[in-house]
């Protein structure tokens, strides 16, 4: 395991943290939890499909092969 892959861990996981942040911003405590977890999962998403991008692109030139 490399640091790379340890700062996209902390990276992913810190989607929790966004989570909260936003859910903090609206009034109602369930709209906040649906938005919240909502952009806090895109979050993860998004930092995991660029984070790793070479290693989907060594999976793809792999499977070709």
């Amino acid at each position: 395991m490399s640091i790379a892959d340890i700062l996209i861990g902390f990276l992913v996981a810190g989607g929790f943290f966004v989570a909260a942040a936003v859910s903090r911003l609206f009034r109602r405590s369930s709209t906040g939890i649906i938005i919240g977890g909502v952009v806090g999962i895109a979050f993860s998403v998004v930092i995991l499909r660029y984070g790793l991008a070479e290693f989907f692109d060594a999976v793809v030139v792999t499977a070709e092969e």
